[in-house]
């Protein structure tokens, strides 16, 4: 925790999944991205997923926010319902900019 008046020190840009369940994580994004996944945009700090709109879409990117949350501090995730689909913005510092654009690769 940072003193009152300090900066808040950096959280590092590392995944803490070892590399059977990087694989895993990975394999399971990919089949999501291949089922739903309409079209990825680059943002300011980081990307923008666009995904359709089912509930099982929903649950899925809700357990891979949940899931990237433990794993990817450094990553900030929000996910918005439009009435096609869903919108994923995933933000973080400028050096986490490939493991942004890898996620749903």
């Amino acid at each position: 925790m940072a003193m009152p008046g300090t900066t808040p020190p950096e959280i590092p840009i590392a995944c803490t999944l070892d590399a059977r369940e990087y694989a895993g994580r990975t394999a399971t994004l990919a089949a999501l991205a291949a089922r739903a996944l309409r079209r990825r945009e680059p943002t300011r700090t980081g990307e923008r997923f666009v995904f359709a709109g089912t509930r099982e879409i929903e649950r899925e990117l809700r357990a891979v926010i949940a899931a990237e949350a433990r794993c990817c501090a450094f990553l900030t995730m929000d996910l918005r319902r439009r009435d096609d689909g869903f919108v994923l913005e995933i933000d973080g510092p400028r050096d986490a900019r490939p493991v942004i654009a890898a996620l749903f690769g």
